[in-house]
């Protein structure tokens, strides 16, 4: 080596003597935010999906000609909606006392998707949807353990 190499020359010549080194990519500003985010948010991401996607699912059914498969998918979809709420897949277990958090910012996100929308069933049906996250949470918080029945009710 001699001093006549500049430190670039060096990192070349050390790439070139290592061909399994693969240089760092740059990251986006959305890898960033990935890496800081809170292991809640991929609990309240998924349980909007789900919630979201039941609620345009009856949507779309409510428009079928074919009205008994429409019931049908209707029906699916209100009983998606009342087994995810009841069951433990919307949100972690939670062991101090009261709900668990991530129930109201998942009513929250609910509540901010159905207003970025044009009022209608789908509006609606987001929001009664959020309603429903909420009662979950009351419940939960006066210790109520298990299969609530709010979400059946309807």
């Amino acid at each position: 080596m001699t001093h006549l190499e500049s430190p670039y020359e060096r990192f070349l010549q050390w790439i070139l003597q290592n061909p399994g080194f693969q240089l760092p990519q740059p990251k986006s500003i959305f890898d960033r935010r990935r890496e800081q985010s809170e292991p809640g948010d991929e609990v309240v991401a998924r349980a909007v999906a789900v919630l979201i996607s039941a609620v345009t699912s009856k949507a779309a059914a409510a428009n079928m000609t074919n009205q008994a498969a429409a019931r049908q998918i209707s029906a699916a979809a209100d009983e998606t909606i009342a087994t995810f709420l009841d069951s433990d897949d919307i949100c972690p277990r939670w062991p101090f006392p009261g709900p668990p958090p991530w129930l109201s910012i998942i009513a929250s996100e609910l509540t901010l998707a159905a207003n970025l929308l044009q009022p209608g069933a789908v509006q609606a049906g987001i929001l009664q949807v959020a309603g429903q996250v909420l009662d979950r949470a009351v419940a939960l918080g006066a210790g109520a353990a298990g299969d609530t029945g709010l979400t059946r009710a309807a």
